[in-house]
Formats: C-alpha cells, structure tokens, sequence
C-alpha cells in the first residue's frame, strides 16, 4: 500500500501510454488494458486516457470518485469499450455505484457490460478462486468473449 499511496493518475497514464506505445511499435494492433480492484479503477479509467484502446477490463473496481475523479464522472471521455466485473457481496463499492457507472456509461454512448456476482466478495476472482469458481470460470469467460468481440 505504501507504493499505492504513491501513485497519481497522471503517472499511472502516462505508464499505460507508454506500455501502449511500445506494444503498437511492436506491431501489436488491439490493446486492452485489464486490472484487479485499484488496478481495475485505473483500467477504467485508462479508456478515457486517449490511448486507442480496443477495451478496457476491471475486476471489483471502484467505480466512484475517491481521492480524484473516477470512472463515473469520465465516462464521457471514455473511447474504448468496458467490462467491469464486480463482486455483490464487496463492502467497498456499492450496488448503488455500480448502478451509476451503468447509467453514466449508457448515456454517454460507451459500449459496456456490467456484471454483478451475487455472494461474491471483494477479490473473488483471484485470492479466492477456487471457493467461487464458478463465479470466476464466468468472468473469465466474459474477459475472454470482450477480447475476441
């Protein structure tokens, strides 16, 4: 946490351009970008970066503001498509946030999915795998269906 609370989002994008740029010089064409809780807020967020990217997916990201403006309120900046995978049973992000992103996202036109496990708590998809693996066979499915889409 120490390296997080030393993180802005400007270096953050700035670190995601440059991942994308040496990807596009590499010849890679369709970039996605894919991140877990803090990671998955700033995959997000990496769609309103101006990056070119063909997605953006997030695991139990935090959809709201918190230190500084989150996915809501730069939805109408956002250019790449969104997959946000979200817990039910997570005690830091809301249904009523999760609402919010889908609404923002809908009217600003950005093409998305928005998918809530029930009962499945915060990091399901990695610290607890195999106690919700089915949960987590879906969710990866759906990354992998956002992809080849």
């Amino acid at each position: 946490m120490e390296h997080v609370a030393q993180t802005t989002t400007e270096t953050i994008q700035a670190d995601v351009r440059a991942a994308v740029q040496w990807l596009r010089e590499s010849g890679v064409n369709s970039v996605f970008t894919v991140g877990f809780c803090f990671g998955g807020r700033n995959s997000w967020l990496s769609a309103a970066g101006g990056h070119g990217l063909a997605g953006a997916v997030g695991f139990y990201g935090a959809p709201g503001q918190r230190e500084h403006p989150g996915p809501i309120q730069r939805a109408g900046e956002m250019n790449a498509p969104i997959l946000a995978l979200q817990a039910g049973d997570d005690q830091n992000i809301t249904a009523a946030e999760n609402a919010e992103f889908e609404r923002v996202l809908s009217a600003a036109g950005v093409e998305h999915e928005i998918v809530t496990y029930p009962g499945a708590p915060h990091s399901f998809f990695d610290r607890r795998h195999e106690e919700f693996a089915d949960d987590s066979a879906d969710a990866w499915s759906r990354v992998l269906g956002f992809i080849e889409r």
